[in-house]
């Protein structure tokens, strides 16, 4: 018989026995690190952060992206619990959840939304069991759903700036309705209290009377030319003198802006014309103004100062008040869609401002379809100004044959 075919009858002992048996056995060591790496492997493989843990929420692992957002490395990890990055309320429901997959009460994933280091995460633990339906562990993975909830509250606040719009838009109209219906009968009241006045001279009241009266008809008069530009899309030539004055007449409805503030008016002679819309500017100054009145609740002194001045080149108006006043760091912020230091549209105290924070950055927006632009200046605590500055080259009246006669008649209209 050959040699490498004999066959030893005796027993392996000492070395040689432990060294066959070692061959024969499996490395357990071994196939736990194996299976370790697999399991790193098919968390890396997951596109969003994700933690393998164990039955009682101890960690067994979690990839890079779970690193980046509970800010500790894999090696960190070790012997941390999934509890240790949440509060008492997200640990509650965490742990009543694991107790529902040990009780096989429950076997679907869970989903736990919560804000975690500065950002709104979703949570999704799903069990793992065994064959024989016990917990053997749970895999979670967070997926950052700031930006989708930004945007869901986005929708809800210009939804619900889209109702308040309606809704002022339908008083608007009841409002135009009413004061036109009122000037019947106020104008038959002015005349009989002439004539009265004419008749019975020495009745002192009846020049008190009138001057109410007077001052009701001029309340009308602007409610309905504020209506009738407001609803105009017709670009005409408008002076933004005059367009200011209408609008800060009309806001003296507002009893604040009216018995509570200093107003001062400075409106440059001779300001050139532009050509636009009435409502695009209308709206830019009504922000302005509105804006300034809300810093200047809390302000021990409210002056608002409204301003027109041009050179060669520009037209500016200038709106500035003595309110809780701005960062200059942080004065670009403010254009940002649904940016706002005051509370949201009802989630503000009596009396107080409020605001979805898209009235400056709309201001921009229409301010930049004529080329212009909004200047900010201030510093906390002093006050801030708001300066409009359009461009006269781009905004001039159109050159149209046969069209000045047509063009000045808008003007009167306008001015009107």
């Amino acid at each position: 018989m050959p040699d490498f075919l004999a066959v030893d009858p005796k027993p392996a002992t000492g070395t040689a026995a432990w060294t066959n048996a070692s061959r024969r056995r499996p490395n357990t060591r071994a196939m736990q690190a194996e299976e370790a790496e697999r399991l790193h492997a098919l968390l890396e493989s997951i596109p969003l952060a994700a933690v393998s843990a164990d039955a009682d929420g101890t960690i067994r692992d979690l990839n890079a992206g779970a690193e980046r957002l509970l800010g500790l490395r894999r090696y960190q990890a070790a012997g941390k619990s999934l509890y240790d990055f949440h509060g008492p309320d997200t640990i509650a429901r965490i742990r009543a959840m694991f107790d529902d997959f040990a009780s096989g009460e429950r076997q679907s994933p869970v989903v736990v939304e919560r804000e975690l280091n500065g950002r709104w995460v979703q949570m999704r633990f799903t069990p793992l069991f065994d064959r024989d339906g016990r917990l053997q562990g749970v895999n979670a993975t967070f997926a950052d759903e700031t930006e989708k909830k930004q945007l869901r509250e986005r929708i809800r606040a210009l939804e619900s700036d889209l109702v308040q719009e309606q809704k002022l838009s339908a008083i608007g109209m009841m409002a135009s309705g009413l004061a036109h219906n009122l000037n019947g009968p106020l104008a038959v009241i002015v005349g009989y209290l002439d004539l009265l006045y004419a008749r019975q001279s020495h009745l002192g009241e009846i020049p008190l009377i009138l001057a109410q009266a007077e001052r009701m008809k001029d309340i009308i008069s602007t409610m309905m030319m504020k209506s009738r530009h407001d609803q105009d899309r017709q670009k005409r030539t408008l002076d933004l003198n005059q367009l200011l004055q209408n609008e800060l007449k009309f806001l003296e409805a507002n009893l604040q802006f009216k018995n509570q503030i200093t107003k001062q008016f400075e409106f440059a002679r001779g300001l050139p014309p532009v050509y636009g819309l009435y409502s695009d500017f209308s709206q830019v100054f009504l922000n302005l103004v509105n804006n300034a009145v809300d810093a200047m609740v809390d302000a021990p002194v409210k002056t608002l100062r409204v301003s027109t001045r041009c050179d060669e080149d520009n037209l500016y108006v200038e709106v500035a008040d003595t309110g809780c006043g701005l960062d200059p760091a942080e004065a670009e912020k403010l254009f940002t869609p649904f940016y706002s230091t005051k509370p949201p549209v009802g989630e503000n105290a009596s009396g107080r401002p409020s605001g979805t924070g898209l009235g400056l950055s709309s201001a921009r927006q229409l301010v930049e379809q004529y080329g212009g632009r909004i200047q900010v200046e201030g510093r906390p605590g002093v006050g801030a100004s708001f300066t409009v500055v359009i461009p006269l080259a781009a905004n001039r009246l159109p050159a149209e044959t046969g069209g000045s006669r047509m063009h000045r008649d808008q003007l009167a209209e306008t001015l009107a």
